[in-house]
């Protein structure tokens, strides 16, 4: 796959040989590779950075973050996606910023920090829960991960209450539009 992206290097055409790999790296990640994806994704920065491309390097920043929480090394993930947020608080890109916000505190979450990531979970909630159209599918990912860190802390009827009431759109979503 990455012979495309070669390609592009030959021809001196840093940026498409970038984003074909940033390209690379959301597949690997959509199949559950995250290592592939992750060389990928950082062979895809390394090239965006070279070039200036700020909002490009920033999402390098939160796909490489969101592999990372995936693999278990909260550290790293927690800086990486902070660098994304950096990138994506200064650009004022309030979309981008969410799903850096989300991995910060996946990252939290997984460094056993559950009460910050929970606040940091709560503020990925209200942000997605203020665009239109809402993404149930991300909405129901954040509360659930809500939920599992509320049950860790012992607030289980809490966890129990956003069970119930994700179980009402889990069912909408999962819903066969074909019968």
């Amino acid at each position: 796959m990455r012979d495309c992206a070669q390609e592009h290097l030959v021809d001196g055409n840093e940026i498409g040989a970038a984003n074909d790999l940033h390209l690379i790296g959301c597949a690997y990640r959509e199949v559950k590779n995250f290592e592939e994806a992750l060389i990928s994704f950082r062979e895809a920065r390394a090239l965006f950075k070279k070039n200036h491309e700020v909002i490009h390097v920033g999402r390098c920043d939160q796909k490489i973050a969101a592999c990372l929480n995936e693999i278990g090394d909260g550290e790293l993930a927690l800086a990486t996606a902070q660098k994304a947020l950096d990138v994506f608080e200064t650009a004022h890109d309030n979309v981008r910023e969410t799903f850096a916000l989300m991995e910060y505190g996946k990252a939290q979450i997984l460094l056993g920090k559950f009460e910050e990531g929970l606040t940091t979970l709560d503020q990925v909630l209200q942000s997605a829960t203020e665009e239109d159209p809402r993404d149930f599918e991300f909405i129901v990912d954040i509360e659930t991960r809500m939920a599992k860190a509320m049950r860790t802390l012992g607030k289980v009827a809490e966890a129990d209450e956003i069970e119930r009431r994700l179980a009402s759109v889990t069912e909408v979503l999962n819903e066969d539009p074909e019968k």
